[in-house]
């Protein structure tokens, strides 16, 4: 299977653009910007977790950098919201169970409840 660098750091570029320079996106991967223009212009092929990183930060599926589409399936977001809550505290928990709860139960959080 032939990976397309080129491709992915045209996508990694497009998204970034929206959200940070690539001194600023750098700064807070704590690499230089050297290192993403190389990775947006697919000279430095860039290894899976550095993706993961950057996806989060630019609140992006780490698919869509590689396949150019985002995996938005229910068995996906299930296993996000799955990942998102292993570490939450007994308390938070609590209260995210509640929110879920009542937006399954009504559609949408009642107006009392919202800010």
């Amino acid at each position: 299977m032939n990976i397309d660098y080129i491709a992915i750091g045209q996508r990694i570029r497009k998204i970034r653009k929206k959200h940070f320079t690539q001194e600023k996106l750098a700064e807070k991967l704590d690499v230089s910007s050297v290192y993403i223009s190389q990775v947006e212009n697919g000279k430095t092929r860039i290894n899976l977790e550095m993706l993961v990183r950057i996806a989060g930060l630019l609140d992006t599926d780490p698919g869509y950098f590689l396949a150019g589409v985002a995996y938005q399936t229910q068995d996906y977001l299930k296993s996000d919201l799955a990942s998102l809550l292993r570490d939450c505290p007994p308390e938070r928990l609590q209260l995210i169970y509640n929110v879920v709860k009542l937006i399954v139960n009504h559609g949408e959080l009642p107006a009392a409840t919202q800010r």
